[in-house]
């Protein structure tokens, strides 16, 4: 049997491996916090200092974020059950569904700060950017910026994608069916990023996300979908902050 083949494996994650991959990708995390906070010990930082948001902080987080998870899913999940990248949908597609999800994004995003403006309205609460320190700490210079959208523009969502629509989304679709695998791998997408603004975004951008990987049959229209959100996202907000306007 062809092992990269998904039309051949069946069931393929089922939750003992998504405990595992969970687990995986939390031992890489604290792994790499402790060699970040015993480098910058070493380097005579403060233990005090270490709680406030720095750019080595950010950087370093960001870049974990993506490798815990992109080596969680990799030899926890693939490399342990003896699968290639292709069954978490890393394959190519037609340049039909690469041009869907480039224009698809463009449009969710201006509709993702509506829906957000409108629910905070309704609610009656101030509508802040919680991710504004964490993505521009202080003393962000250009050349951190660009390795900033980098990390947070695609290694970040490469990662989450893999664990989220690769692993989350078939794992719930082949069990309960493609809208409700939509709805929970959203549903968790979201939640997972704490602040309500934050999962409302990420509600919104997991369903559009899992539909073109469902159709396309290929998770790299996801990670695009994903990608160009992010990048739009630290793009525009490193823009006003060097034009000085209050945000």
């Amino acid at each position: 049997m062809n092992r990269n083949s998904t039309d051949e494996i069946g069931i393929l994650w089922r939750w003992r491996d998504l405990i595992l991959i969970l687990l995986g990708t939390f031992l890489f995390l604290v792994v790499g916090v402790v060699l970040f906070v015993t480098i910058e010990l070493i380097r005579g930082v403060k233990p005090e200092d270490l709680m406030q948001v720095s750019v080595a902080q950010t950087i370093w987080i960001t870049a974990l974020e993506a490798i815990a998870l992109t080596a969680g899913v990799y030899f926890f999940g693939l490399k342990r059950k003896g699968f290639g990248w292709d069954v978490v949908g890393l394959r190519s597609t037609s340049p039909y569904w690469y041009f869907i999800a480039i224009i698809a994004t463009l449009v969710i995003i201006p509709i993702i700060s509506l829906v957000t403006i409108l629910v905070f309205y309704l609610i009656g609460e101030p509508l802040e950017n919680p991710q504004l320190d964490f993505l521009l700490p202080e003393g962000l210079s250009t050349l951190d910026a660009l390795l900033m959208l980098i990390l947070a523009g695609f290694a970040a969502p490469f990662g989450e994608e893999l664990l989220f629509r690769g692993v989350l989304y078939r794992m719930f679709r082949e069990r309960w069916g493609i809208w409700i695998g939509i709805f929970l791998s959203s549903l968790l997408f979201g939640i997972i990023h704490g602040n309500f603004a934050v999962a409302i975004t990420g509600f919104i951008i997991g369903v559009v996300a899992a539909i073109a990987f469902e159709y396309s049959r290929s998770l790299w229209t996801a990670i695009i979908i994903h990608a160009i959100n992010n990048s739009l996202k630290i793009g525009l907000l490193y823009l006003l902050v060097k034009l000085g306007i209050s945000i």
